[in-house]
């Protein structure tokens, strides 16, 4: 589009040149955040699953086995509506497992927990839902109308469930997936039974594999570094505690908000546009050993 003599550009093509567009600023916010708790925390001379510990002990020690159950609905609860950047819950759910496993805890019934923890991470979730149903603000204009239609038409072909599910019964992050959901007008309350069901397992088997991990050290040390007290009860530095955490969400934010499916086909094309070049090159302008060669030939 030429203006006042100038060629101006479309939005569209300015947005797709821009790298920090709304979604990403989000993220790299939330990330910072994040970041920025944890550096307070072990300034202060403490971490992350030092916090949740003894949010957890107060409360047994006020409630009993009642207070596990309300603390751990609260703490997955309240990660979970933090948008496209959740608090890692798993960790007051690593701490409680490892109470139970060495008896400190009593009367806490594993099921009984995750579904607690699952049904608060659920609860949690509708914000993203309802992010989208408010207008999608993350989203630029084009990318929003060419993702809800993508959405859409999954949702007609039934994969609505499966995608909610997956998400939900890991640790992939799901909130661009509920903003999607909730701007398409996915109805509430399958939402809300899908993410029940897969919050449950996610939190049932989290449980489980950390009681049973608790034979293996590798994995036992993983979760004392990001701050869990072990069973011997000793605690990690706080700086340490920060460094792990560090490299996990480094890692997090390279294989979940990374586009590699999209690096990886530019690498391609870039590669085979060479290599085309060259191939064509070597036809058009042949080097001096085959010149030679059919001279001598000649």
């Amino acid at each position: 589009m030429i203006a006042n003599g100038t060629e101006v550009k479309p939005n569209s093509e300015i947005e797709k040149k821009t790298f920090f567009t709304k979604k990403k600023i989000l993220i790299l916010s939330s990330l910072g955040i994040f970041i920025g708790i944890l550096i307070a925390l072990a300034a202060s001379g403490l971490n992350l699953g030092q916090i949740f510990s003894s949010w957890t002990d107060s409360y047994y020690s006020a409630f009993g086995a009642l207070g596990v159950y309300l603390i751990i609905f609260l703490i997955s609860t309240f990660a979970n509506m933090t948008i496209l950047f959740p608090i890692p819950y798993a960790v007051a759910l690593a701490y409680i497992g490892i109470k139970i496993y060495d008896g400190s805890i009593i009367g806490v019934n594993i099921w009984l927990l995750g579904i607690v923890a699952g049904s608060g991470a659920a609860i949690g979730e509708l914000t993203a839902y309802y992010v989208g149903k408010g207008g999608a603000a993350l989203l630029n204009s084009k990318e929003k109308k060419e993702s809800v239609e993508k959405m859409k038409a999954r949702i007609k072909k039934g994969w609505a469930v499966p995608l909610m599910f997956i998400c939900a019964a890991t640790f992939i992050p799901d909130d661009p997936l509920l903003i999607l959901l909730g701007y398409a007008g996915y109805p509430l309350w399958k939402m809300l039974v899908t993410y029940f069901a897969g919050k449950i397992v996610l939190c049932v088997s989290t449980l489980y594999l950390i009681i049973q991990a608790q034979t293996i050290p590798a994995i036992a040390n993983f979760f004392w570094i990001l701050g869990v007290p072990g069973v011997s009860g000793e605690t990690v530095d706080p700086w340490v505690s920060f460094l792990g955490w560090f490299v996990v969400l480094l890692l997090f934010f390279l294989i979940f908000f990374i586009d590699w499916t999209k690096l990886f086909k530019k690498f391609y094309q870039k590669t085979f546009k060479r290599q085309k070049t060259e191939v064509r090159a070597s036809f058009i302008d042949p080097p001096a050993e085959k010149v030679l060669l059919r001279k001598v030939l000649k």
